[in-house]
């Protein structure tokens, strides 16, 4: 039986044991986003690396819909075979149990954790309209502009509406939330100077930096990334409680035999060493990272506790899955 106790070997004993990650000729992986987006991305470039590392046909089912939820599920009803994994970015699974009832899933029960694939950070941007060049003088002119403290985000109760409450309530200004649907809404407001500023995924942010259409302000990675030398992070902006790297991992059906589950681990190990899903994942701002089950798994919880005391101190009030 999968309990929590034993999330860290949540592929669980199987009644039958193989190493083999041959059991199927076609490895399908679920995304539960729309095809051309970040996620997708990385599923596809990672996927071209596993036929190579596995022997095996790599198939991309993209299941877009309900925050990503519907690819969640489509995981967790399959066959616990080795033959179907999900990719997901962590907040589908650690930070969504802290902010929506009736989540028809259990981060903890219903699913085995492979491997994580790529680390990704947030980024705090602001409009070219907004005078301002730090954090500092950004917090300074909301102050003084309080009609005009707005802050998007690509949903109420996501990473970068947190992300965007945390900076506001530590530097004591309010900061209106306009939640939209994504990104590309999002920056046709900022472009037109409709709202000030925008917190997003790094990846997101740094094209459009770089051609003069916003300003980035901060990240939230540990260090500065190589493509924004010039950006600081926020422990170096004097906010270090919002220092946080978020990830993308794969997961499996509970109950998948443990073998199996770390023979994928390792193939994804491999995969993410080769040249070309570096180049692909740093072209999107992600490093590549293949952590092992047991450590993933340690590493769920933590986030779970973490999310979970965010959504408290901000007085988040959950809404129902729909």
């Amino acid at each position: 039986m999968i309990n929590r106790r034993h999330f860290t070997l949540a592929a669980g004993a199987s009644a039958f044991a193989t190493g083999s990650l041959a059991q199927s000729d076609v490895l399908r992986i679920f995304v539960g986003f729309p095809a051309g987006g970040v996620v997708d991305v990385v599923a596809r470039e990672l996927g071209e690396a596993l036929k190579a590392t596995t022997g095996r046909t790599v198939i991309v089912e993209n299941r877009p819909g309900a925050g990503g939820r519907l690819g969640v599920m489509a995981v967790k009803a399959a066959a616990p075979d080795g033959n179907t994994l999900l990719l997901t970015p962590s907040s589908i699974m650690t930070l969504y149990p802290s902010v929506l009832n009736k989540l028809p899933y259990d981060t903890l029960i219903d699913f085995a954790p492979v491997s994580t694939v790529c680390l990704s950070t947030n980024a705090l941007a602001i409009g070219m309209h907004v005078p301002a060049r730090t954090l500092s003088e950004f917090i300074a002119w909301c102050k003084a502009n309080p009609k005009d403290a707005t802050y998007a985000s690509p949903g109420a109760g996501s990473a970068p509406h947190f992300l965007g409450a945390q900076i506001a309530k530590a530097a004591g200004v309010d900061m209106l939330h306009v939640p939209y649907k994504g990104a590309p809404d999002i920056l046709v407001d900022l472009y037109g100077g409709r709202i000030s500023a925008f917190v997003t995924a790094l990846s997101n942010a740094v094209q459009p930096s770089r051609d003069g259409k916003m300003r980035i302000l901060l990240t939230t990675a540990e260090r500065r990334p190589t493509a924004l030398p010039d950006v600081p992070t926020a422990r170096e902006a004097g906010f270090p409680a919002l220092t946080a790297t978020e990830w993308f991992g794969l997961f499996a059906p509970a109950a998948t035999p443990a073998s199996r589950v770390s023979a994928m681990h390792a193939a994804v190990e491999k995969a993410v060493a080769t040249d070309s899903v570096k180049k692909a994942f740093e072209r999107l701002v992600l490093d590549p990272e293949a952590t092992g089950p047991a450590e993933f798994a340690t590493r769920i919880r933590a986030d779970l506790v973490r999310w979970a005391g965010i959504a408290r101190a901000l007085d988040y009030q959950r809404v129902d899955a729909v």
